[in-house]
């Protein structure tokens, strides 16, 4: 083998090598050993903030850590093929089989020679291109630590800004619960106001018999508080002692009060179509007590094509409302002066303690609402729904015990979790209130059967050191039969006496002109009798004159006169005759004189006893005048009632 050829062959493989040596040189310093990746620095630089590098540096932007090491991996794979053809072609010329090579290894070891110097011309390039991506790096590293500290600037500001973003959200959560507040408020004050404005508006409901039937009560009820009552007064202040029947033993005062009481209660069925004829009940009890469950029950009769009660628990328990059958559905409320007034159901249903709290006074404007609807289960009944008299408010307390009064029962509703008895619904109950007294415990189903008992037993004891009777005790919920409160209403008896005051008062009218009649003639009697005295006396006395001249006359003739020749003609008399005068003179100066004394005394006496007997004749008679002129008073205003 040509000794140039075999220099030519070895001088390329250390070509090869050098080139290899050189590559993986250069590379140790950009490789880990072993693993054959870039070192962490370069594959970071990519993303900062998960932004690309030319968006970091601009537009002069190095190649990129991915595109040097594919130029590294192509010289790489390039180096390796051409090691790999020298391997053979010097295999094959230690063979002997490369007789032909020797021209194609110089042509070859030409072309490697400039492939060589082609890649250390690549080689130097690249390194010149790594230096300037490392002084890049750098530049890069700066920026970034720059950057960095931007970004933790920033991150400060960010956390700032976030706390006081926070703070501002809760500035203006409070300042919308605030203007929440206020707009509630304003919605209330605006509510009050239309409350107010069809309140006032509202046009009386009564019709012209309606408001005849008014004023003809009116004119009652002066001629019974005033008239009437003044005459009991005089009577009773002359004769309290003589008409026990009349009841002279209660007192003027008692006397007032019971005639004014009755005729209350009388005018308030009389001017209310809704309790005329009808039993009436009340509910009473504390707030979310159930009282609108149970009268929607009772209305219901647990019917499901019967209507429910259409008003809400706000509206019903802020002022007493009545519920009553009637032809159609009507709402209308008694105003300060007793008027009935027409209004809108959406008027009525505005009504709550909140909107009424808005408004100052409105017992002067409202004393109860009356709503009438038609439903069978309300013939005969009437059905007061009360929001308790325990208020601290005195005005809604005595117009809840007013209304309270009308009717025929008390029902007080107790919930049975409430666990307590509120002492000034008791304290009102004894001072207040004459009401039969039933006891409601509901919502029984949501505590066992010993704990309802718990419960009874202590509102009996509580009531009872109370001095407090009850009608009885119902137990009552969602699934009670309904028989167990429709029995005891069914058994409330209704008040008559208020119905038949004016029937009352005619009986007591009838009963005075009979009493005083009787007391006339016996009046008469006495003056009678003291006159036919008067005539015994004076007849006495006529006696006794008529004897004290009998004994006078007798006296004067017992002297008889005798004419004397030597002496005067005088009066004698004899012994016995002086004897005689004498008796008679001592007759009438004690026994004539002492009759007519005891004559004349007794008729001064009896003219006095006649002037007695005549005046209290008198006295009744004018009484008896009186009343006649008061029960004719009487009986026109009764009229037409």
């Amino acid at each position: 083998m040509d000794v140039t050829l075999v220099l030519l062959i070895v001088g390329a493989f250390i070509v090869g090598v050098a080139v290899t040596w050189l590559f993986m040189g250069r590379n140790t310093n950009n490789y880990h050993k072993g693993t054959k990746q870039f070192p962490v620095e370069l594959t970071e630089q990519r993303t900062i903030e998960q932004q690309p590098t030319d968006q970091l540096c601009g537009k002069n932007t190095p190649i990129a850590a991915d595109e040097i090491k594919q130029k590294y991996e192509k010289l790489l794979a390039e180096a390796n093929s051409q090691s790999a053809k020298l391997n053979e072609q010097i295999k094959a010329l230690s063979s002997g089989k490369g007789d032909n090579l020797s021209k194609q290894l110089a042509e070859e070891s030409d072309k490697l020679r400039k492939e060589a110097e082609a890649l250390k011309k690549k080689i130097k390039d690249l390194e010149d291109e790594i230096d300037d991506n490392e002084d890049d790096i750098s530049d890069l590293k700066k920026k970034i630590s720059k950057k960095d500290s931007i970004i933790a600037t920033t991150q400060d500001e960010l956390t700032k800004e976030h706390k006081r973003s926070k703070q501002l959200d809760e500035d203006l959560s409070a300042v919308r619960e605030q203007l929440k507040e206020k707009e509630s408020e304003l919605n209330l004050k605006i509510g009050s106001l239309k409350f107010i404005q069809e309140i006032l508006s509202a046009k009386e409901s009564s019709s012209e018999d309606t408001r005849t039937l008014f004023r003809n009560i009116d004119y009652f009820e002066s001629f019974v508080k005033n008239n009437f009552i003044d005459l009991n007064a005089y009577l009773f202040n002359k004769y309290v002692l003589r008409f026990q029947e009349y009841g002279g033993d209660r007192g003027l005062d008692n006397q007032r009060k019971y005639y004014s009481d009755g005729f209350d209660q009388w005018a308030s069925t009389k001017r209310k179509s809704w309790l005329d004829k009808k039993t009436t009940i009340a509910f009473v009890g504390e707030f979310s007590a159930g009282k609108t469950s149970i009268v929607n029950r009772i209305l219901s009769q647990d019917r499901k094509d019967i209507p429910l009660l259409p008003v809400s628990t706000k509206a019903t328990t802020a002022i007493p409302t009545y519920i009553a059958g009637g032809p159609k559905v009507t709402y209308s409320f008694i105003s300060g002066d007793g008027k009935q007034k027409t209004i809108l159901e959406n008027t009525f249903k505005m009504v709550s303690k909140e909107i009424l709290e808005q408004v100052k006074g409105v017992s002067a404007l409202i004393k109860y609402f009356v709503m009438t609807y038609k439903n069978p289960n309300l013939d005969g009944l009437s059905i007061l729904d009360t929001p308790g008299f325990n208020s601290n408010d005195k005005e809604d307390r005595d117009r809840t015990i007013d209304v309270i009064n009308e009717c025929d029962a008390l029902f007080w509703v107790f919930d049975v979790n409430a666990g307590t008895i509120n002492r000034s619904s008791i304290s009102v109950i004894k001072e207040k209130l004459n009401k039969p007294l039933f006891v409601v415990i509901n919502k029984i189903d949501t505590k066992s059967p010993s704990e309802v008992q718990k419960v009874e037993n202590l509102i009996r004891k509580t009531l009872s050191e109370e001095g407090l009777n009850i009608q009885g005790v119902i137990r009552f919920s969602s699934k009670t039969p309904l028989a167990d409160i429709m029995n005891p209403i069914k058994s409330v008896n209704k008040i008559t006496t208020r119905d038949k005051f004016v029937e009352e008062l005619k009986n007591d009218f009838e009963q005075l002109i009979k009493v005083l009649n009787s007391e006339i003639k016996k009046k008469n009697k006495e003056y009678e009798k003291a006159l036919n005295k008067a005539r015994d006396i004076e007849d006495n006395f006529v006696n006794a004159m008529k004897l004290m001249k009998d004994n006078c006359e007798e006296a004067e003739s017992i002297p008889h006169f005798e004419t004397h020749f030597w002496t005067a003609d005088v009066y004698e008399m004899n012994f016995s005759e002086y004897n005689q005068l004498k008796e008679l003179l001592q007759t009438i100066a004690k026994d004539n004189v002492k009759s007519l004394n005891n004559g004349f005394n007794n008729r001064v006496e009896i003219q006095g006893t006649i002037k007695k007997a005549w005046e209290d004749l008198k006295d009744i008679q004018i009484s008896l005048q009186k009343v006649e002129d008061c029960y004719e008073q009487y009986k026109k205003l009764t009229t037409n009632l």
